[in-house]
């Protein structure tokens, strides 16, 4: 059965979901990417889980959700942003501790003038955390392993060595916790808020939790990855109560 689950999630991540059969949603709306996050899919799986791909042109209802990963937005529509009423959704689903959204962006030489929808996304969810994405490269190469640079204090990488990335942009480190940074620069490419309520992740390289590079293939990058689904920005575990189907699914293996 539990094999089966996996193939079921791979299927989901691949080629599209039923909406809120899993407790995970990986929307790439808004002119988003999607590269095949079948390993993201296994790990998550693997912890009771399981997820849903949408592409719809607004964000789903998040009603079961518990982790929601929205991977650069606006890449292939550049004015395509978020509405009130999208933003309003996404915060009220925020307010919930066990929640969590995971914001994906890339380096500007690959990602372009869409960032701006990126960039407008995150500075109005969560309630005004502050985080702020900034465009640019400083780092290349996808099948090198670019594993280097410094971690930082936060839960989503205690007891870790490195999370390997390719080409990557950064954040403002002043606006959020630092969780990884690239070996050029001071700059974070990993952010996240350090609080429970929001519970928000920011990511600069989306290679880091798709298949092309098969960065998951790092066990330090594939645990990075298992705790984005298992663990609250402040590193409480996920409430067993505030998991849906995915749990119940669990259960009965």
């Amino acid at each position: 059965m539990k094999k089966l689950a996996i193939a079921l999630a791979g299927l989901l991540i691949a080629g599209g979901g039923v909406a809120n059969a899993g407790d995970t949603l990986f929307y790439t709306g808004h002119g988003g990417l999607n590269e095949g996050h079948g390993t993201l899919a296994a790990i998550i799986a693997g912890e009771g889980g399981s997820v849903d791909l949408s592409n719809a042109p607004a964000i789903p209802d998040l009603t079961g959700y518990r982790l929601v990963i929205i991977s650069t937005p606006g890449w292939l529509e550049p004015a395509n942003f978020f509405t009130a009423a999208e933003i309003n959704a996404l915060n009220a689903f925020l307010a919930v501790a066990a929640h969590k959204v995971v914001c994906i962006g890339e380096w500007d030489g690959f990602y372009g003038p869409g960032q701006a929808v990126l960039i407008d996304l995150i500075s109005q969810i969560g309630g005004g955390t502050g985080i702020q994405f900034l465009p640019g490269l400083f780092d290349s190469g996808c099948y090198s392993y670019n594993c280097d640079g410094a971690l930082g204090a936060s839960p989503l990488v205690a007891g870790l060595s490195q999370v390997c990335r390719a080409a990557t942009a950064i954040w403002n480190p002043g606006s959020g916790g630092s969780v990884a940074f690239p070996v050029e620069s001071a700059s974070p490419w990993i952010v996240d808020n350090g609080t429970n309520v929001p519970c928000i992740v920011g990511i600069g390289d989306s290679n880091t939790l798709s298949d092309p590079c098969g960065h998951l293939g790092d066990l330090d990058t594939a645990e990075f990855a298992r705790r984005l689904y298992t663990i609250t920005c402040a590193g409480d575990p996920i409430p067993t109560e505030e998991s849906t189907w995915g749990v119940i699914k669990n259960s009965y293996r």
